[in-house]
């Protein structure tokens, strides 16, 4: 049976726009936007040995002219990007909910 975590956090449009800064009630995440209205760096600390299966990532704008996307999914991070309907880049604060899921080995019997 995995071991399930659930992570949330909501993010504002200007967070992290010249510098990490950390997400609150969640030590050791940050939020950086490198300076891009659009692209949103969330960092975490649960060193992933497989992304793609270990968490489970879903985020809503709270703008209902944005639309988010998740993307870039590593060991240690992953990108919430923001656009409209007609694809221009948009600022927003959205909300995120990831799932962190640890398989551990079957036991013998």
């Amino acid at each position: 049976m995995p071991k399930t975590t659930i992570f949330s956090a909501k993010v504002n449009a200007g967070d992290g726009f010249s510098s990490p800064v950390p997400l609150a009630d969640l030590p050791g995440w940050t939020v950086y936007k490198s300076e891009q209205t659009e692209i949103y760096i969330i960092t975490h600390n649960l060193n992933l040995s497989n992304p793609e299966r270990e968490l489970h990532v879903v985020a809503t704008s709270m703008d209902p002219r944005a639309h988010v996307v998740i993307g870039g999914l590593t060991a240690n991070s992953f990108t919430v990007s923001a656009w409209t309907s007609d694809l221009a880049a948009i600022a927003t604060d959205f909300m995120f909910v990831a799932v962190h899921e640890v398989h551990g080995r079957m036991g013998r019997k």
